[in-house]
């Protein structure tokens, strides 16, 4: 009897409703599509707040990705044609940029993924709270937030891995319900269809997503007792996946646009070479560890995990997967047999980003994650009374506890994944286009990672009157091309060199010229041991005034770094708008013999994230050794013009500098100097 009443209470309160509301506002279905966009708001609006503004060298290829879309040319294996049409949708977004707007289509796709993830959770564990916590926390795990604020396919294609198994799960949830009538639920049709090609789409944005293949195949064959596939709906499904396969056609459509040596090599213009470049031009990084290195390995991967969920987040994931097996073993099967392939093959993936490539298997992780919260919950709530005011505080003390390690993500993450204030590379090639004159001849490194400099170029073609050879082939630049013409490098001569050694035509640079620094910027990812360097060089025949007899700088320092005397420096001014750039010229002695081309200097200025770095004397000390000029007590200036971040926020801050000798063991040792404080103005 009280059953009854209780029903009969909650239809009136449903009544009342609809009479205020409109009845699709009080359905679950639209409780779940608000909940979903919410998570999804918030997650891009958390993105969006630490969103680079531009360029950013945060990933390796990520200049490349924020260029090719806009151009529709070719990316690098395997070609990404569906990423690249993608982006540029999203590079017609009237918003920053173009830069700006595929770092924002990273940001929406790693969004989308999240809000899809709270609908896989609440689809199979039918709990909305636990869903929220599994999305947020994947939201915010380290992995994708850092995907999510830069250039990348990978949160493009965590979306696409996302949508690809809920339509699957979606379709499967719909059989085992027994909706529709017979063979003819045109519903599960229509989502086994568009799983099959959103499937195929997805091989575009990552073809890692192959490893779902196993996956639904057995998925699909678990299925048929609760009713069989028809053969009409699995042929037009096979037909869609083929169809979306069908856009690796791009590949030998603008296979011209490449001009990078190692994708030339497997240039895709006929069958061979397009199977060549979409399967085999990596494959030396595949497998490429021995089974002897698989406790390693997988150690490697379980402290990866750790990192993004928390020791107690993979005790959690552990028991929901036994929770899962229990409670959906068809799904069960369908995501641990993808997640197990996805670890498979990438625990033996030999690439230094290696954690990126686990953020597939990541999200099906937060899955797990997320039943075993549900198991956690219902052990707990057992021993207390289903209706009662301890059931009540139960479920709100779990509540706040779950909300701990979310807290504790976000403000983690936050300072580790900001880069809204990374501006250096927009601003050092702003600077770069004022100072480089008319009629000259612009070189950098050739192919994918020269897309910083193409990208200014290519997207809003600032100096057409500046010659940029590599624009067209790797090896299109020759010394005899250059006819008299201001040659200038925003990359070191030596890097230019090793980037062509080997191509046909032997595009080198001339031996008998001075590359002198010109313009030099901060860079978040400049590491001491190599990195990307912002430095403008201009090439002259007439050797610049580098070699001092006296020093006589402006501010007297007189400081031995490590094997070298700084002596002082002179600076043009102390105060700047941001955005701007100070001269500075750099003063030092040689005190001990060894070569000091592994010397590194950096200086910063305000924010320690980023550092102009350079090797001391930017290459110049090596030229005066093979001239015979070196000797001990060398002295010697750095003349050149520092790029001050556009990011830096206003006020005083200390411009510093900082040397570090590699000796001949390769040994690190700092030591830094405070050397003025420089008042910085916005523009």
């Amino acid at each position: 009897m009280s059953a009854v009443i209780e029903t009969a209470a909650a239809e009136g309160v449903r009544a009342r409703l609809s009479r205020v509301l409109p009845a699709t506002l009080v359905s679950a279905r639209a409780r779940d599509w608000v909940l979903a966009g919410a998570v999804f708001a918030v997650s891009f609006a958390v993105y969006n707040l630490t969103l680079a503004p531009g360029l950013t060298y945060a990933s390796l290829d990520g200049n490349e990705l924020a260029t090719v879309p806009h151009q529709l040319g070719l990316l690098h294996s395997p070609g990404y044609p569906f990423y690249t049409w993608l982006g540029k949708l999203f590079t017609l977004v009237p918003v920053g940029d173009v830069a700006y707007r595929m770092n924002l289509m990273s940001a929406t796709g790693a969004a989308g993924a999240c809000a899809l993830l709270y609908a896989i959770v609440v689809l199979l564990a039918r709990n909305r709270p636990i869903a929220l916590f599994a999305a947020l926390l994947f939201s915010f795990s380290p992995a994708l937030w850092s995907q999510a604020v830069i250039t990348e396919v990978y949160a493009a294609n965590a979306f696409m891995f996302a949508l690809t198994v809920f339509l699957f799960l979606r379709w499967g949830e719909r059989l085992r319900r027994g909706m529709g009538s017979g063979g003819r639920d045109t519903a599960a049709r229509l989502l086994f269809c568009g799983g099959c090609l959103v499937f195929g789409l997805s091989l575009g944005t990552h073809l890692s997503n192959l490893a779902l293949a196993p996956a639904l195949a057995v998925y699909v064959f678990l299925l048929r007792r609760l009713r069989p596939l028809d053969p009409r709906t699995l042929l037009a499904g096979a037909g869609l996946f083929a169809l979306a396969a069908c856009q690796f056609v791009w590949l030998p459509l603008r296979a011209d646009t490449l001009n990078d040596e190692l994708m030339l090599r497997y240039k895709p213009d006929d069958p061979g070479s397009i199977y060549a470049y979409v399967f085999n031009v990596f494959s030396e990084d595949r497998f490429a560890f021995p089974l002897s290195a698989l406790p390693d390995r997988l150690s490697t991967y379980a402290g990866l995990v750790s990192e993004n969920f928390g020791i107690v987040g993979c005790g959690l994931a552990l028991a929901g997967a036994w929770e899962m097996l229990r409670r959906q073993r068809k799904a069960f099967c369908f995501l641990g047999i993808a997640y197990l392939v996805e670890i498979a093959y990438f625990t033996q993936y030999n690439v230094p980003d290696i954690a990126v490539f686990f953020i597939p298997a990541h999200l099906l992780f937060a899955v797990f994650v997320a039943f075993g919260v549900r198991r956690l919950f219902t052990a707990t709530a057992g021993v207390v009374p289903r209706r009662s005011a301890t059931r009540a505080v139960l479920s709100l003390s779990f509540c706040a506890l779950f909300a701990v390690p979310l807290t504790l993500q976000v403000s983690g993450g936050w300072s580790q994944n900001d880069r809204s204030g990374d501006t250096t590379v927009k601003d050092f090639y702003q600077e770069v286009i004022r100072a480089v004159p008319e009629n000259s001849v612009l070189l950098g490194r050739p192919g994918v990672p020269g897309f910083d400099l193409f990208h200014h170029y290519l997207t809003s073609n600032p100096r057409p009157s500046v010659d940029i050879p590599q624009l067209e082939a790797p090896d299109a630049f020759t010394a005899a091309a250059l006819d008299g013409r201001p040659l200038y490098l925003v990359a070191a001569p030596e890097v230019i060199r090793h980037s062509t050694k080997g191509l046909e035509g032997q595009a080198l640079l001339p031996q008998d010229l001075w590359y002198v620094p010109v313009l030099a910027a901060p860079s978040r990812h400049v590491s001491w041991l190599g990195g990307r360097p912002l430095t403008l060089y201009r090439a002259q025949t007439e050797p610049p005034p580098f070699v001092l007899g006296e020093a006589h700088p402006q501010h007297a320092v007189g400081v031995e770094m490590d094997g070298v005397r700084f002596l002082g420096f002179d600076i043009d001014r102390e105060r700047v708008a941001a955005g701007g750039t100070l001269h500075l010229r750099l003063y030092w002695q040689a005190v001990k013999p060894p070569a000091l081309s592994f010397y590194k200097v950096s200086l910063v200025l305000g924010d320690a994230r980023f550092r102009e770095t350079h090797t001391l004397g930017f290459g110049l000390i090596e030229r005066v050794q093979r001239e015979g000029r070196f000797s001990a007590g060398f002295t010697f200036v750095e003349d050149y013009r520092l790029v001050v971040a556009s990011g830096l926020s206003e006020g005083k801050h200390t411009l510093r500098l900082l040397t570090c000798d590699f000796g001949t063991m390769g040994s690190r040792e700092e030591a830094s100097v405070d050397l003025i404080e420089i008042d910085v103005v916005r523009p």
